[in-house]
């Protein structure tokens, strides 16, 4: 099942990073496991986010335009939010992570910009602590597949 979730989010991530195509052009059943459900998209991020069969679990992939300002205002969304701890935070120029626990709940976020610059690719997740082993791999093979498509949806 995690081949396929890794899967799912390199094409995923590939398609949201790409200019806006028809809903009906996108077949989703297709790309995600059978057992996530594609939520509706967010029209305000293009966020595109899939919930696990038993609800509890969470995975959201968007694009939005790097700003020309300080890379701080670029980051700030995936900083810490209200009632997190943070338990991990590594940042360079071009990207930040930062993972950790909000409740019993374990959330994960890395931005990473791509596109030459234009644009900054996200990941988030989150899903119960209980289940942070069977999660484990693939966070971080999902985070690792965020630099592979780095050029992936630029602006021509």
């Amino acid at each position: 099942m995690y081949k396929a979730l890794l899967c799912a989010v390199l094409v995923v991530l590939a398609i949201c990073a790409q200019a806006k195509t028809p809903e009906k052009a996108l077949d989703y059943s297709s790309i995600v496991p059978a057992d996530w459900t594609l939520l509706p998209e967010d029209p305000s991020s293009h966020e595109r986010r899939f919930v696990s069969p038993s609800g509890d679990a969470w995975l959201a992939l968007y694009a939005e335009p790097a700003d020309r300002e300080p890379i701080q205002a670029d980051i700030a969304p995936v900083r810490q939010h209200e009632n997190e701890r943070i338990t991990y935070q590594r940042q360079e120029q071009t990207w930040i992570v930062v993972s950790g626990y909000i409740g019993d709940r374990i959330f994960y976020r890395k931005a990473m910009l791509a596109c030459g610059g234009q644009v900054w690719h996200h990941l988030a997740f989150e899903y119960p602590a209980i289940q942070k082993r069977a999660f484990d791999l693939f966070v971080t093979r999902s985070s690792y597949a965020l630099q592979a498509y780095g050029q992936v949806g630029c602006p021509q």
